[in-house]
């Protein structure tokens, strides 16, 4: 069996992000010169804050929007991005779950329960871990049907399905 890649991110988006911050930045900037020939020190202090939030803003879109993708293969779960790649074997796991929750905008999570925790959290220490467990949240739902039939082929001992969301989100709820 072949493995399922599932990829994340959008380089429009990512694209989008990088004009509104530059966009933003200029504008500032363009103020700041503006108000310093027009002699308003109100706007001088706008200036910077505007460049300011437009290279925050912007940068926090295009970091959101990075290209990443989540590989099923008959061998365990490989998560592939620059600077926080990880791999986890099926034998390592007692089960896998996905939830949705629609809380500020829709979003799926993966759910990893180890067999051994305290081994897990030593040997896996770049899986991404939260109050509730391991718990990674994927960038967005999109790829949620693609998952869950690439979660039933290549590991059906230990996938579990729509399980509720941790905090008592809605679950599976579509």
């Amino acid at each position: 069996m072949k493995e399922i890649e599932i990829p994340f991110g959008n380089r429009a988006e990512r694209r989008a992000g990088l004009a509104v911050q530059l966009g933003f930045t200029a504008f500032g900037v363009l103020l700041m010169f503006l108000a310093y020939g027009d002699g308003h020190l109100a706007a001088m202090f706008v200036g910077p804050l505007v460049a300011v939030g437009g290279l925050i803003g912007g940068g926090v879109w295009r970091r959101k929007s990075r290209p990443r993708r989540l590989v099923v293969e008959p061998q365990g779960l490989r998560w592939v991005e620059k600077n926080g790649s990880w791999a986890v074997p099926w034998y390592e796991l007692a089960a896998v779950a996905l939830s949705y929750d629609d809380k500020p905008k829709p979003s799926l999570w993966l759910h990893l329960t180890p067999n051994e925790p305290r081994t897990f959290v030593a040997t896996y220490r770049s899986v991404p871990k939260t109050a509730f467990g391991h718990r990674v949240q994927l960038p967005d739902d999109i790829g949620g049907e693609m998952l869950d039939l690439a979660l039933k082929r290549h590991a059906p001992q230990v996938y579990r399905g729509f399980v509720p969301h941790f905090g008592g989100g809605p679950g599976a709820s579509r």
